[in-house]
């Protein structure tokens, strides 16, 4: 999980970059310039905050796909034996779902039972843990977490700023910034249009809201994954 943090920085360091060039255009919008020169226009400013949401959001999908694919290789290395049902669950939707369908409860613990007889020798290779359909916001990454039983842990001040419902249409931070990305990369918004409304220090706010969040979801799978959580409580204390 190391890298996946690493690559957090990399990322948030990035957009903070953009940022800073984004507020240098602003700073120029309408300025005079010579016969030759191009007029930076409030519609160029417009376009780089699109793009802004667009990056951000890139940050989560990339954080949540990362951080699940460290889990799928890492439990392989006990043996699904040991593992807790809700782990070995989530092997077998990463084995039988494609992501095109659902899979009813029932039938779910059907396969998983079948699956602990059939698994119950050597470790299979890693999985990608499944996400949830729709893109990822604050509710899917608690989702997933309760399906494999990993306790995020935030801080007051994380919690409250990822889970406030500041936004239109009493959103959170992520399930707005989803909303927001969906209508500009579907073409519902356009990217003059998709973040006319923010401010570039709203669009900031947002990402102090989210990318916290993001470090500390990490964070939480890299605990339950060293204290392996992943396993029946009686293997743990072996």
């Amino acid at each position: 999980m190391i890298d996946v943090l690493s690559y957090l920085d990399e990322r948030k360091d990035e957009f903070e970059r953009h940022m800073s060039i984004a507020r240098l255009l602003e700073e120029r919008v309408n300025e005079p310039v010579a016969d030759e020169g191009i007029q930076v226009e409030v519609r160029h400013v417009n376009t780089l905050k699109s793009g802004l949401l667009i990056h951000l959001y890139n940050i989560v999908e990339a954080l949540a796909t990362r951080t699940l694919k460290v889990v799928g290789q890492t439990v392989v290395n006990d043996r699904p034996r040991l593992w807790t049902e809700m782990v070995l669950k989530e092997w077998v939707r990463a084995e039988v779902w494609s992501g095109e369908e659902r899979i009813g409860d029932g039938a779910l613990t059907r396969l998983t039972d079948v699956s602990a007889a059939l698994v119950s020798g050597s470790s299979p290779g890693e999985f990608a843990v499944k996400g949830t359909p729709g893109g990822w916001d604050d509710k899917a990454i608690k989702e997933v977490a309760k399906r494999l039983g990993c306790t995020l842990a935030l801080t007051p001040r994380i919690r409250r700023a990822a889970y406030q419902k500041a936004y239109r249409d009493e959103d959170t931070a992520m399930v707005f910034l989803r909303k927001r990305r969906n209508a500009i990369a579907h073409g519902s918004s356009t990217f003059e249009d998709g973040a006319n409304l923010l401010t570039l220090d709203e669009i900031e706010g947002l990402a102090d809201r989210v990318l916290p969040y993001l470090r500390a979801v990490s964070e939480s799978y890299q605990a339950f994954l060293v204290n392996k959580n992943y396993l029946k409580e009686e293997e743990t204390v072996q």
